[in-house]
């Protein structure tokens, strides 16, 4: 069974009764990638390129489904192609379905930065853009439950990073999150990265004590700065009405589109509680739109 975007009808000519491994296509390329427990291949035509990964069927269903998902929220994730079920294979079998996205061009993996001269430089840009992330992933309701180096693509954007979440396999999207779901991200999260940094480490040929064992910390100490700003719930005194603008100019300044503005008077005294919902983080691409079109 293949599902497909209508725009990516050439992918109808690859052999999925085949795994992606025993492919010998033309149209294979070489791409960077991050480290992958799955089968991961990049197959390019004329104007597009995908990547394309192998899994069992219920991973691969709820990846394609979560990427949907965020697609729709305007989310930052790579965007869904297509879903390949092969219903010959044994569904737990790793070949059992293929995943298809749209490869982000001009992307890398983190390796590709860490691993490279002059990422001391670099440090507090990667951990910025990480943090923001899962921020953005947290306040659309995704929680991830697989939060690591490895399952994101990084670009530049201006003189910053851009991340963008490539496998979701693990992911789901609710209402809203709890404080609980959100700290079992970040301590995977902690986990994940001290894992990679320590293989960073030892592929270098350096001990586990040279390792940046630590930032994941760093990280997620970012995420809650980031989230404090994002997550307002502030007293406000009468005469204090003036805050909800120059809250909502910092937010603006961070990049953070507001959506709502919520006052909440508190039982019998006379301040109430300043309560911004957030967005997206799209406010400037906005102006930019509505100035130029």
């Amino acid at each position: 069974m293949i599902t497909l975007r209508p725009e990516s009808h050439e992918l109808l000519d690859m052999d999925w009764e085949r795994s992606i491994t025993e492919w010998t296509t033309d149209h294979l390329v070489d791409l960077p990638r991050g480290i992958s427990r799955h089968n991961v291949r990049f197959v390019a035509f004329e104007d597009r390129t995908y990547a394309v990964k192998e899994l069992p069927t219920g991973p691969a269903r709820q990846d394609h489904a979560v990427l949907h998902t965020l697609e729709a929220l305007a989310g930052p994730a790579v965007r869904p192609v297509g879903l390949v079920i092969r219903t010959d294979r044994d569904p737990n079998s790793e070949d059992a379905a293929v995943v298809i996205s749209r490869y982000l061009d001009y992307s890398f993996s983190y390796r590709e930065l860490i691993s490279g001269a002059g990422f001391g430089a670099r440090r507090s840009q990667l951990l910025d853009a990480f943090a923001w992330l899962l921020v953005e992933l947290h306040l659309l309701g995704c929680v991830w439950r697989d939060c690591s180096l490895s399952n994101v693509l990084y670009r530049w954007d201006a003189d910053a990073i851009e991340t963008t979440l490539v496998d979701a396999e693990t992911a789901a999207v609710h209402p809203a999150l709890s404080d609980g779901q959100r700290q079992e991200d970040l301590e995977i999260m902690v986990e994940n990265v001290a894992g990679e940094m320590g293989d960073i480490a030892a592929s270098q040929g350096q001990s586990l004590d040279d390792a940046d064992l630590e930032m994941g910390y760093d990280i997620a100490e970012r995420y809650h700065a980031i989230w404090s700003e994002v997550r307002v719930d502030e007293r406000l005194e009468p005469d204090q009405h003036y805050k909800v603008g120059e809250r909502v100019r910092r937010l603006n300044d961070l990049g953070l589109e507001v959506a709502e503005v919520e006052l909440v008077p508190h039982g019998g005294d006379d301040h109430v509680h300043l309560k911004l919902k957030v967005a997206d983080r799209n406010y400037h691409t906005n102006r930019l739109h509505e100035l130029t079109g």
